[in-house]
């Protein structure tokens, strides 16, 4: 039998483990930030910092860790000039940076709060699509915006979204902005990895990372918000860890329908032969689809679930002598390539015939 360390080592970076996220979230515990008062928020007492904590991130499922150390900053005045959330698509970066936000301006509806500003992607008036990247004139007309009086008198609040999506200048004409922050500024990256950023940007913002949420947590939570048991056993199961699609798979039917059809496809993917696998290629991103970028993007992320569930389906004790295993690791290998050159302009049919011959 093969020693037991390089299995759980090789498990640890595939698919995950609660020793690995808990030390993540014990290294969120060790940070350190500059000191940024905000005017308008009246001290916390000790005996209510409980209540107030619960208040403001009550509806938000999992990451405990990261509500503590925000609910902390909140109560000594102490939260930076600028955070950046790291973490997977869904998993509930912004959900809490809004309640954050929320708590921050003193405002229940952001919407109609002057002193929010969100920096997105915009869309392309010819073709309807999302552009590729956050354009430089858009932080410029930001930062215009920044160097203006506060509506309300007090803070004002940026989140960023996609702050991996800023284009070389975007992140260029940010920079000095989050070196000096005019008046009392709070900024809120949004980026899947510290990596996907510029490392002057990172270095000048307190990072907190979120990582998957247990099966358990996902289930008690969205019972407390009123969904039965059995159907949040299903979406919890679905949403591998991520509260969001939990929620999207509960509310949204259709969603839930494509789903179930896309979890089908990548199972048979997974099962099928080499010529097979070659022909559904074809299925899972037909040559008319119009956003073929985004739609590698859903099927890789599919295809990530099945076989990391495959992969840990099978017991620690058959695991070195599978056959399953190696063919496993390979596929998903493959498939991590391909996420990372998904974000570069490549033949969607290329990238999977490439993850079909693993």
């Amino acid at each position: 039998m093969a020693p037991l360390y390089p299995i759980l080592s090789t498990l640890s970076r595939l698919v995950g483990s609660q020793a690995s996220n808990l030390v993540l979230e014990l290294a969120n515990i060790s940070y350190s930030v500059s000191v940024y008062k905000v005017r308008h928020h009246r001290a916390i007492s000790a005996p209510c910092y409980t209540i107030v904590r619960m208040q403001i991130f009550s509806s938000i499922i999992g990451h405990a860790k990261a509500k503590e150390i925000l609910s902390r900053m909140i109560e000594h005045k102490s939260l930076p000039h600028a955070f950046l959330f790291i973490g997977s698509d869904h998993v509930g970066k912004t959900a809490v940076a809004k309640a954050l936000c929320r708590k921050v301006l003193e405002a229940q509806n952001l919407e109609i709060q002057p002193d929010y500003l969100e920096l997105k992607r915009l869309h392309d008036e010819k073709t309807g699509k999302r552009k590729s990247n956050i354009a430089v004139r858009q932080v410029r007309e930001l930062v215009r915006m920044l160097s203006m009086t506060s509506f309300i008198g007090g803070s004002k609040v940026v989140l960023i979204e996609e702050a991996h999506r800023l284009s070389m200048g975007g992140a260029n004409a940010l920079l000095k902005t989050l070196e000096e922050p005019k008046g009392q500024t709070l900024f809120i990256l949004r980026a899947p990895s510290t990596e996907d950023l510029p490392a002057t940007i990172v270095s000048r913002c307190q990072v907190l990372r979120f990582t998957t949420v247990s099966q358990t947590e996902i289930v008690e939570g969205l019972v407390r918000a009123g969904f039965n048991r059995q159907d949040a056993q299903e979406a919890a199961v679905h949403s591998e860890g991520r509260p969001g699609l939990a929620l999207r798979f509960l509310k949204d039917s259709e969603y839930r329908a494509q789903r179930e059809i896309d979890r089908a496809q990548a199972e048979a993917f997974l099962s099928s032969s080499l010529p097979d696998r070659l022909r559904l290629v074809m299925e899972l991103i037909p040559k008319g689809e119009i956003n073929s970028a985004s739609r590698l993007q859903k099927v890789v992320t599919e295809l990530q679930m099945v076989a990391r569930r495959e992969l840990l389906s099978t017991t620690l004790s058959t695991l070195s002598t599978s056959s399953t295993y190696p063919p496993l690791v390979s596929f998903l290998n493959r498939l991590s390539e391909v996420r990372q050159a998904a974000r570069h302009n490549i033949n969607p049919h290329l990238a999977l015939e490439h993850v079909a011959l693993s």
